[in-house]
């Protein structure tokens, strides 16, 4: 759901994803996810880093896209409450994405060569957060929309509905290598409620946090130069025993992430 208002009297630019069917585009990834939790007198805390190469593929055009996310390069690194992965054995990752032309993700799936110490739920979430969503309609420089993110989240038996409200303003054209570029801000606000069982105990999650960062949208080849990104979210999970018995887990998390696109 989205909401678009223009305060420019400029030419309105279209900002769908819409470049030639075979098109690709190769991107620099960065990624890092700190995660500090507190169990009863425990502090836990671990940061994972992902770095990488991708390459980004339409392979079929119309109201209904169809990407593939080649991962040329993929650098998996936990530090904390768990062992990293094997990094050299993460080459060959392929994500197949389905998409709207504004960056809808309809759906996500892994293939090829998948950490085990990661799984494919990490990279096909990773995946679908790859295209900044974009307007519904034309927009021009000082154009301000809304847009509502729905998301369904299932892990370990819980299941979690995450709700990010975010507000976007285009700002002048501007230019990266030599192009010229729409660029985009935004910030909003993120909420998250669930529940679940988890070995027989009830199991509650409500959590709430922020999100910010900024785009740069080519028009010509119709996919995005640069994004990046922050959010904050901090939440408690809270589980109940079959003897009634309530423990809460409060944890934090702060993920950074950056794809910038290499001409």
């Amino acid at each position: 759901m989205a909401t678009l208002a223009a305060f420019s009297t400029a030419e309105a630019q279209s900002l769908g994803y819409g470049p030639p069917q075979g098109a690709s585009f190769r991107y620099r990834t960065s990624n890092r996810l700190v995660v500090s939790q507190q169990i009863l007198e425990s502090e836990n805390h671990y940061t994972l880093r992902a770095d990488g190469i991708v390459r980004l593929t339409l392979m079929n055009s119309g109201p209904r896209l169809l990407w593939r996310l080649g991962y040329e390069e993929l650098s998996l690194e936990i530090e904390g409450a768990f062992p990293s992965p094997r990094v050299e054995a993460l080459r060959g990752t392929v994500v197949t994405l389905s998409t709207t032309a504004q960056g809808v993700v309809l759906d996500a799936l892994a293939s090829g060569v998948v950490s085990p110490g990661i799984g494919t739920q990490y990279v096909e979430r990773a995946a679908a957060a790859f295209l900044p969503r974009l307007p519904e309609r034309a927009a021009t420089p000082g154009a301000v929309w809304t847009d509502t993110l729905l998301v369904t989240e299932v892990l370990q038996g819980v299941t979690a509905e995450v709700t990010t409200v975010v507000r976007y303003a285009v700002a002048d054209t501007s230019a990266i290598a030599g192009r010229a570029v729409v660029p985009v801000e935004y910030t909003g606000t993120i909420s998250v409620t669930g529940s679940g069982l988890i070995e027989g105990s009830r199991v509650q999650v409500e959590g709430s946090g922020r999100v910010r960062g900024h785009y740069l949208f080519d028009p010509a080849d119709r996919v995005f130069d640069l994004h990046e990104q922050e959010q904050v979210l901090e939440s408690t999970l809270t589980l109940m025993s079959p003897e009634q018995r309530t423990v809460g887990i409060p944890s934090r998390q702060v993920m950074n992430a950056r794809s910038e696109r290499v001409f």
